[in-house]
């Protein structure tokens, strides 16, 4: 474990091994952070166990929200989450809604 400090801000840095996890702790809320898989030497697969009303995402999906305005508590039209689905690779969603 160390302490790294970037741009005003200071980064824990933690060894995991596959199985280990990381509890986060905000308010009354708790995150907890697991290392499920590793990938090569460059990727990891982290899964995430949080309330529903905790908002998790990839940094780029966040700074496309903020980017936009997006309100991510609001609920899309039936109609733009297919259209989405459609875009998805897999047979399952190319299929049209009947």
């Amino acid at each position: 474990m160390f302490l790294l400090n970037l741009k005003g801000n200071s980064m824990l840095v933690l060894r995991r091994v596959i199985g280990e996890e990381i509890i986060i702790t905000v308010g009354d809320e708790k995150i907890v952070v697991k290392l499920v898989d590793t990938i090569g030497v460059n990727h990891a697969r982290l899964g995430f166990t949080a309330s529903r009303n905790v908002r998790i995402d990839r940094k780029e999906i966040h700074d496309a929200i903020m980017e936009t305005g997006f309100n991510p508590e609001a609920k899309p039209e039936l109609k733009t989450v297919v259209r989405i689905g459609e875009r998805l690779p897999g047979e399952l969603m190319r299929r049209k809604p009947q």
